[in-house]
């Protein structure tokens, strides 16, 4: 499977961005592609036949998005930022635990709590919401 994302480049020239993941793609990066890259309308998907699949627009991925909470979208970006969640709680003032509870939905991310962690992790605050 082949997976193609054109985004914005984030330097001032304007140019467009493009990476491709291939391979046995695990479930967890296509989702993660799409909330990340939530700006690209289309992630095309390319299968051993060639044929091109709009991802976002199939049961799976409305599946995977429906079951995906906020605490996910946390854990993902801690995890990928190689953060422990003491480090995290660290940086934007909150006890551990506080962190442990919005990752496992035992507590809810607020908007004032989502402007933090978008900070910290360097990410839209929106992502959290």
């Amino acid at each position: 499977m082949q997976v193609l994302v054109k985004v914005p480049h984030t330097l001032e020239s304007g140019r467009m961005g493009e990476f491709r993941i291939t391979g046995d793609v695990p479930v967890f990066y296509l989702d993660l592609t799409k909330r990340l890259f939530r700006s690209v309308k289309e992630i095309p998907v390319k299968d051993d036949g060639e044929e091109l699949i709009e991802v976002s627009k199939t049961d799976w991925f409305r599946e995977m998005e429906a079951k995906t909470t906020p605490g996910d979208v946390l854990r993902s970006l801690r995890t990928m930022r190689e953060m422990r969640q003491s480090e995290l709680a660290t940086k934007i003032g909150v006890k551990p635990r506080q962190i442990s509870d919005m990752e496992y939905g035992r507590a809810p991310i607020g908007k004032k709590m989502a402007i933090k962690l978008g900070e910290a992790l360097n990410m839209n605050y929106k992502h959290f919401l």
